[in-house]
């Protein structure tokens, strides 16, 4: 990923994105047949570019990282955060194009968690791990599984859920922030992981009560109560994702950030588990 200087609009800066065919594929249909049908502004895009070999291209963007940041846990940015995804959620399914995008239900997060749980298994062989850190990984595994049997409890929580356009990792590095005349603009950025489905991991952090008043017009069925279990659920999935980063990063020589990063991933697990009164 590279800046270049003054060669946007009105001498502004432009991020060039050099990704994976696949990714660049998502980004470019979000960019260029979604983002512009929705009704409030976006970044600009400037257009993509294939290498010669295929397997790279290259994606033009706005630079919107060095202004203010999202931070979910300020009341005021959860609130926004909440009204920019209803009003998104509610728009995409007249989208055509949203429709075609990766599935992310359930189902999607529950390949991820046994994804993460094989990596980690997978290298149990690595000499930089002693007796200690391999104890730590078997509890990290017994947690995999443990999710792996309550999983259904996840799926009732998504049930009732109409499916939408899901940004996939909705966190704070992915977000820009304006403030203006209007109050606060979202201007998120890294649509890669996006895909049609149930939006819980981007509602999970932000104010419910704001996006059900958003979405209670469009869907009528779904009382608040829903979208707070579905916002756990979320919480959840955002772990999971977390997980499946972390696990590749086992097979490297030094492994004291995965492991400090498990950590911090067991811990979390830990709590939502006594948050959901599941039994251990």
């Amino acid at each position: 990923m590279y800046r270049l200087v003054r060669v946007g609009t009105a001498n502004s800066d432009v991020i060039a994105k050099r990704c994976r065919r696949s990714t660049a594929l998502i980004e470019r249909t979000i960019y260029e047949e979604i983002l512009p049908n929705l009704p409030f502004p976006m970044l600009h895009y400037y257009g993509c570019v294939e290498e010669s070999n295929g397997e790279f291209w290259w994606l033009f963007l706005e630079d919107v990282s060095g202004g203010e940041k999202y931070q979910p846990f300020v009341k005021a940015h959860s609130v926004a955060a909440a009204r920019w995804l209803g009003i998104m959620n509610t728009s995409a399914p007249g989208i055509v194009a949203a429709t075609r995008l990766p599935e992310r239900g359930p189902g999607h997060y529950l390949r991820l968690l046994r994804s993460a749980r094989d990596t980690i298994l997978s290298n149990f062989a690595n000499p930089a791990l002693n007796a200690d850190h391999l104890a730590f990984l078997n509890t990290i595994v017994s947690r995999c599984e443990y999710l792996s049997m309550h999983w259904s409890q996840l799926t009732c929580a998504c049930q009732g859920m109409p499916e939408t356009l899901v940004h996939g990792d909705f966190i704070k590095k992915n977000v820009g922030v304006r403030t203006g005349r209007d109050g606060i603009m979202f201007l998120p950025f890294d649509w890669e992981k996006a895909g049609w489905g149930i939006p819980a991991e981007d509602i999970s952090r932000v104010d419910i009560p704001t996006y059900w008043k958003i979405v209670q017009d469009y869907w009528p069925g779904l009382s608040i109560q829903n979208l707070e279990r579905l916002a756990n659920a979320g919480k959840v999935f955002r772990c999971i994702v977390f997980l499946e980063w972390i696990a590749p990063r086992l097979q490297h020589e030094s492994v004291e950030q995965p492991l400090s990063d498990l950590r911090r991933c067991e811990t979390w697990l830990a709590s939502l588990f006594r948050a959901a009164e599941w039994q251990e």
